[in-house]
């Protein structure tokens, strides 16, 4: 009975090898590119493959214009009828010409205008349907790379250099990303400053908690919008328009003597210059690299971290001598403003796109219906990962907002808090990276699972319970290397689950949806805070942000099932298709044959009544598919 029953790792792997073998054998040539890149399909191949979609079957961008088609029509009769003359269609219009003109003293010039108006409107209609069926069949026959990297101008496949220039333009999106996000890393100072000193008269903490949720709020909920400024007006003009907003941003918010005015500089400038800059950097890498691509995105996730580091010491180090924000506000003007500008100057795109421009207000309008799908929210999945983004998100901007402020409530100087900040986020350049290998070795759902619950060990055995600086800096070194686990799978979640033609919708719907959380994440840190408990008043902070990631944690097992169950449905097809192969190959008469492969076939069947099981309905096979070990 033992000796029947096949592991799930042998299964897995000799059904996989089929699935290999039988997507080798068919309509994809190059099996191997294709599948690192599905495996690490970002926003940059979905941009290259809407564009080549687009440039294939132009008239996708006009089909909402039905009118401008019968003018464009009447204008291009003459060259339309030389085009068809052959077809059975022109014969058509031949007849009807020859009608009108024999019948025209009696029907009138208007209706004999109208005629032709109406067999060359369909004409064209039907021109352009036969047009976008042989497209969509073209498209339909290729792999993803050759979607993605297909020149339309030669029509030969142009794949990454995985070097060269590639690596310039590496440092420019780390430039970038260490300018934008690493540089908001660096707000847990000014807000711990602000809460202990009387810097704005009549603000509450309440305040200062909201101006710190803006940045994040604004960067998420505007990431549909700029990628669509981005596509209409192109990389560079829309990275500019960030670093001008974000030296203005800081510029002003160094002479803020109101309230108001830093929640506009501060707080709205500094988030809508973050979008604007890091949206466009995060499609360079995937046109350049492929087979090198998990190092290149592990190195530009790293910025964060080493951003963090930078700006969060060179902060704390000018508020602490001259015991004030100003010139800690300028410093981050100046700064960033150079490392934006060098950036933006030697950064290239690989294969670069022509922006669509301001020509139509249909075309521009038709690239928002594309990024904000509401038939997605068809598909379960997409929901649960956008919240478990959320919660992720709101967790980690709960701890790392908080960790300063509740070192100084601790007894730590501001000097340790901002040290602890610095070294958490040195953790994360480290940690990111690693996250990323770890999840293409073992299975992103799982990582993510497994790192998950780590975060909660960490934040309820040790955050909870430190209060020396060598303790917190165990803790933030421990949590450190794995608190960005949602920044780093998202993306690639996405990429996994939904698939390349509804990537950018998707994508655009997890950024978008708990955007709102993020704005109200340190107003209620602080409203949690207790003060009459002075042993630790941060205390239900704490656990506040334990139970989001507890919540997520349910979420992204909720994920899990869902991966599980379609990989072991896959399998089974698989399984299914190789079944009728054996039953097709075969002769009856081929003693020997079958023989041979009634060994296999033996094998398959107990393979499939193995995945049928587990794929039945009710609890308890929910629950084997959430814990089924499987690479996912």
């Amino acid at each position: 009975m033992v000796d029947n029953e096949s592991s799930p790792t042998d299964q897995e792997s000799m059904v996989s090898s089929l699935a290999s073998e039988s997507e080798i054998d068919g309509q994809d040539p190059d099996h191997e590119m294709n599948k690192i890149l599905t495996s690490h399909f970002d926003v940059g191949d979905a941009l290259q493959m809407d564009g080549n979609a687009s440039r294939m079957n132009p008239e996708q961008s006009t089909d909402l214009e039905a009118s401008p088609v019968v003018d464009n029509i009447e204008s291009h009769d003459g060259a339309q009828r030389q085009d068809i003359e052959t077809s059975s269609e022109a014969h058509s219009v031949k007849s009807i010409d020859s009608k009108a003109h024999l019948y025209e003293g009696q029907i009138g010039q208007h209706r004999i205008q109208e005629i032709k108006s109406s067999n060359n409107c369909t004409e064209s209609l039907s021109r352009n349907s036969t047009r976008r069926s042989k497209s969509q069949h073209n498209e339909d026959n290729q792999s993803i790379v050759q979607r993605v990297y297909t020149n339309q101008t030669t029509g030969k496949l142009d794949l990454p250099p995985d070097g060269g220039y590639g690596w310039v333009s590496l440092v420019c999106v780390f430039l970038t990303m260490f300018s934008s996000w690493g540089c908001n890393s660096s707000f847990g100072v000014f807000l711990a400053f602000y809460l202990n000193n009387d810097t704005f008269p009549g603000a509450s903490k309440y305040d200062y908690a909201l101006i710190a949720g803006l940045p994040v709020f604004i960067g998420q909920v505007l990431c549909p919008i700029v990628t669509v400024i981005m596509k209409v007006i192109g990389i560079k003009p829309t990275m500019l328009i960030g670093v001008t907003i974000s030296f203005a941003g800081f510029l002003l918010a160094s002479f803020a003597t109101k309230l108001w005015h830093l929640y506009v500089t501060q707080g709205m400038m500094i988030g809508i210059s973050i979008a604007f800059v890091f949206i466009p950097a995060t499609t360079i890498i995937p046109g350049w690299f492929l087979k090198k691509r998990a190092v290149a995105m592990g190195l530009s996730l790293s910025a964060t971290g080493v951003g963090g580091v930078v700006y969060g010491l060179s902060v704390n180090k000018l508020i602490q001598d001259d015991h004030e924000t100003k010139w800690a506000l300028r410093m981050l003007c100046i700064v960033t403003t150079i490392t934006l500008l060098l950036a933006i100057t030697f950064i290239k795109q690989a294969f670069p796109t022509k922006p669509l421009g301001i020509r139509s207000f249909t075309v521009i309008r038709n690239e928002f219906v594309k990024m904000f799908k509401v038939n997605l929210l068809e598909k379960p999945f997409i929901a649960l990962i956008a919240f478990w983004f959320t919660f992720a998100l709101f967790g980690y901007n709960l701890m790392i907002f908080t960790l300063s402020s509740y070192a100084v409530a601790r007894g730590l100087s501001s000097h340790d808090g901002s040290t602890l900040t610095a070294v958490l986020n040195a953790c994360q350049a480290i940690g990111r990276p690693m996250l990323g290998l770890l999840g293409d070795r073992y299975g992103r759902t799982n990582i993510t699972t497994l790192f998950t619950v780590i975060i909660l060990i960490l934040l309820f055995a040790f955050w909870i319970t430190a209060h020396t600086f060598l303790q917190l800096l165990f803790f933030v070194i421990m949590l450190g290397s794995c608190v960005g686990v949602a920044n780093v799978m998202s993306t690639v979640l996405i990429a996994d689950m939904v698939g390349p033609t509804d990537f950018l919708p998707a994508w655009s719907f997890v950024n978008y949806a708990g955007s709102g959380m993020f704005l109200v994440c340190e107003v209620i840190a602080q409203a949690l805070v207790d003060e009459q408990n002075v042993s630790n008043p941060y205390i239900h902070t704490q656990i506040f942000a334990g139970l989001c990631f507890v919540v997520a944690l349910i979420l992204v097992l909720l994920l899990r099932q869902i991966n599980v169950t379609q990989k072991m449905e896959q399998i089974r097809k698989n399984i299914v298709i190789k079944l009728n192969e054996y039953e097709s190959e075969v002769s009856d008469d081929d003693y020997e044959e079958q023989k041979l492969m009634v060994a296999e076939k033996q094998k398959l069947l107990e393979d499939k009544a193995h995945y049928d099981q587990h794929l039945e309905s009710g609890i308890k096979a929910f629950f084997v598919r959430m814990t089924y070990p499987m690479k996912v």
